[in-house]
């Protein structure tokens, strides 16, 4: 029975030994995907009645939006002013868009004239700091003011129309 007992324990005691030799891993690599979402409020379609008299302050127009991603907020005008419909846009008298940030004050004011945004988006918030993505939810406040721009210029007898658009858009 010693005997035995004796060539248990020496097997155990070599068995221990290859088992500490043995080893398996598993390597598990992990993946996932957030799809980048952006939102503004309002969004959709909106009317606002401009006075072709008053040369300033229109009023105000406040957006909030928020993106999970890097993103720019942007202005584009149809018709680079208010056209004037029975000239059949002859009669073209461009305003100032100036656009604030009420928040947490990282992005500077902007001012932008519609003539510069016709057809060709305006840029007045860009948001690339992944680290500041956490507080990139954001509520900028607008004004938009007729500007005649010079003596000569004033609104004539008619209809006027512009349609401006604002894009959020992610940078990823």
């Amino acid at each position: 029975m010693k005997r035995t007992l004796t060539a248990i324990a020496a097997a155990a005691a070599f068995c221990g030994v290859a088992a500490a030799q043995d080893s398996e891993d598993l390597v598990i690599n992990l993946s996932g995907e957030v799809e980048s979402n952006c939102e503004l409020v309002p969004e959709g379609t909106a009317s606002f009645d401009v006075d072709m008299l008053e040369t300033g302050n229109q009023g105000s127009l406040t957006i909030l939006y928020s993106c999970n991603s890097p993103y720019t907020v942007s202005l584009t005008s149809a018709n680079g002013g208010m056209s004037h419909q029975e000239s059949s846009g002859a009669v073209n008298i461009d305003y100032d868009i100036e656009a604030s940030f009420l928040g947490l004050g990282i992005f500077a004011p902007t001012t932008t004239n519609s003539a510069d945004m016709s057809g060709s988006p305006q840029v007045i918030v860009t948001n690339n700091d992944w680290q500041n993505i956490l507080f990139n939810g954001g509520t900028r406040t607008g004004n938009l003011d007729l500007s005649f721009d010079n003596a000569s210029e004033y609104a004539v007898a008619g209809t006027y129309s512009d349609t401006l658009t604002i894009t959020l858009a992610a940078n990823y």
